[in-house]
């Protein structure tokens, strides 16, 4: 048994992705003083594993060390893989104790699998740009582009705001149609009134409401740091800018709705 093993075991145990801790919260855990050189060297907390004992028990536990602080007496943790651990899959493959006899190509699919169940981050960053006043703006302004895009309506109802987000693959088909939607809206530019998507926004001349829009070129997936511009031309990259921005606006805490016109 190591005497690393209760730091293991803790790790192990967490929920959580990110552990900050404070060297005196390691020792507590180990139950004993961490060496001199784990308060006076950074590559005492490097991720290197092998024939060391201490970083194997962090690395066992399906975690990592990101960053120190030793100034600071601090390292912070973060978790490798979400469901399961390294440590845990070997056990159980010392449990089967069974030969392996697998062909090289499924083992080889083995090893690729193991590489595609790591966690990945996909993330977006997006730029929103003004289309103004639903009430005010007609549909052959310029800020109305006739490109795809994404449009958030939002209004204005008791003093608390609620969006609706639209994906679109014309900005101004769509916005005509809200536009018409809006009872005692100008609306000679819009044409004929879709009853079923009026009914769906609920808009009504006197609740104020304006229309921004993410506008091809304005976002980015970003997967582990890495993006690329999302191509709007494609329905179901544009559907996934869409669900991204509507969860965003979930986070912020505003009342918010997703409609795929």
């Amino acid at each position: 048994m190591s005497k690393y093993d209760p730091l293991r075991e803790h790790l192990a145990r967490l929920d959580d992705v990110v552990w900050a801790a404070k060297l005196t919260d390691v020792e507590e855990i180990l139950g004993s003083n961490l060496p001199r050189s784990a308060r006076e060297h950074r590559t005492w907390w490097a991720n290197s594993g092998g024939s060391l004992v201490h970083q194997n028990a962090w690395l066992d536990a399906g975690w990592r060390v990101e960053r120190t602080d030793l100034p600071r007496n601090v390292v912070v943790f973060r978790r490798l893989r979400i469901g399961g651990t390294p440590l845990a899959e070997m056990n159980g493959r010392a449990n089967g104790g069974a030969r392996d006899n697998r062909s090289a190509s499924e083992k080889q699919l083995s090893r690729t699998m193991a590489t595609l169940r790591q966690p990945v981050t996909v993330t977006l960053r997006a730029e929103w740009t003004a289309m103004g006043e639903v009430q005010k703006v007609p549909c052959s302004e310029s800020s109305v582009p006739a490109s795809s895009g994404i449009i958030r309506l939002t209004t204005l109802k008791d003093n608390v705001p609620t969006t609706t987000i639209l994906p679109a693959s014309a900005v101004q088909s769509v916005y005509r149609k809200i536009r018409m939607a809006m009872k005692g809206a100008d609306g000679a530019d819009c044409g004929q009134l879709d009853e079923g998507f009026a009914k769906m926004l609920n808009l009504s001349e006197s609740i104020p409401a304006e229309c921004d829009v993410v506008k091809p070129g304005n976002a980015w997936i970003l997967t582990d740091g890495r993006g690329r511009k999302a191509n709007f031309d494609d329905a179901a990259e544009r559907d996934l800018v869409a669900q991204l921005l509507y969860i965003q606006e979930l986070q912020s805490g505003r009342e918010a709705t997703l409609i795929r016109t």
